[in-house]
Formats: structure tokens, C-alpha cells, sequence
């Protein structure tokens, strides 16, 4: 197994969790606007090679099966792995609304990477609070 400096190991994530979160773009059938624009906001801040833009292009066109790209994943400590999981929850919200196929894909990432049951189910709690809480300022700032 290779060994990677923390910023190719970085790099290393993020490229694989934003083929992640193609595919739970794609997993209510198609990948929206805002999901498109936010995966070409985060490819536009980084320094990916011709080649990485290249799949992450064909990514957006035909999404590959998450255990494609999860067999190329370095080894991640579980916090990356929660932080992963959690960036896979911020792209299926990008559309203010989380659909049961965009949940059931990041359960199957998750177990695909290691997450246990439990810690999923905590994530998963902290979300739904978070979009109660959202909804709540809402309630706040309305007149």
C-alpha cells in the first residue's frame, strides 16, 4: 500500500467523495442544477489534474456504482469517514429536500466505507435536527 503525505491523502478523499456525491446526485434519477453547479464549484476550487476532471466529467454523464470508487479509497479514520458521509448528506440538500433514494444511497456508502449502524444512525439524527433547526429560523426571520 502506498504511502501518501496528508495532502495527497486530502486530495486523495475529496476526490473520491465528490465521485460520491455524484452518485447520490444521481440516485433520484437524475442529477440536478444545483447539485451540478456545487460539484463544479468544488472541482473549480481544487487542483485536480486534467485526468481526475476528465472522470469527474464522465462521473456527472454516466455515475459509476459506489463500489467502483470506494475500492480505490486509501484507509480513512473514522472521523474522515463521518466528515465523508457528511459532505455526501450536504450534496443531497443542496435542493433544500432529502428524498428516501438519496438517504438510502448514503446508507449504503456508509456501509460500503465502514460506518457502523449506529454511528450512522447518530449522523443521520444530526441532520434531521439540522434541517429542523433551519426550518425554524425561517419561522424567525418570516414577518
Amino acid at each position: 500500500m502506498p504511502v501518501y503525505t496528508k495532502i495527497e491523502k486530502d486530495k486523495h478523499i475529496l476526490f473520491a467523495s465528490i465521485r460520491l456525491m455524484i452518485c447520490v446526485g444521481h440516485a433520484d434519477g437524475y442529477i440536478g442544477n444545483k447539485e451540478m453547479d456545487r460539484i463544479h464549484e468544488i472541482v473549480n476550487s481544487e487542483h485536480f489534474t486534467l485526468k481526475e476532471r476528465q472522470i469527474l466529467m464522465d462521473d456527472m454523464d454516466y455515475p459509476k456504482r459506489p463500489e467502483v470508487i470506494v475500492e480505490d479509497l486509501v484507509a480513512m479514520t473514522q472521523a474522515e469517514k463521518l466528515v465523508m458521509m457528511r459532505k455526501l448528506y450536504h450534496m443531497a440538500l443542496i435542493d433544500r429536500k432529502l428524498s428516501a433514494s438519496e438517504t438510502k444511497e448514503i446508507a449504503r456508502i456508509a456501509c460500503l466505507i465502514g460506518i457502523s449502524e449506529e454511528k450512522q444512525r447518530q449522523v443521520e439524527e444530526w441532520i434531521r435536527e439540522g434541517i429542523v433547526w433551519r426550518e425554524r429560523w425561517k419561522d424567525i426571520v418570516e414577518e
